[in-house]
């Protein structure tokens, strides 16, 4: 797409919004978080995903939904994010390199 960014920007805003050939945000989203979900321990081990940065994004955008574009646009390569789940929800925290 010529004007690629600004659809971009917009799979952020509407997270069902897709173009042709492609899936939504939401869809992409829910099946990086379906393997978070595979992966998280009951005893609470620590465990690594690595993924590329705009599922990344949108994984960490559904636990915190104030995230989006704008966490995309100034990843650095790499960058690396920690979710930490407790009793009230998740934490999603950048880690320093």
């Amino acid at each position: 797409m010529e004007d690629w960014r600004e659809g971009l920007v917009a799979t952020f805003e509407d997270l069902d919004l897709h173009f042709e050939g492609g899936e939504s945000s939401r869809a992409a989203m829910m099946r990086g978080v379906a393997v978070i979900d595979e992966v998280i321990e009951p005893n609470g081990e620590p465990a690594v995903i690595v993924t590329h940065g705009n599922l990344m994004t949108l994984i960490l955008k559904h636990f915190d939904e104030r995230l989006g574009y704008s966490l995309w646009e100034n990843l650095r390569n790499p960058d690396v994010y920690c979710i930490k789940f407790n009793s009230d929800g998740a934490v999603v925290e950048r880690v320093a390199l």
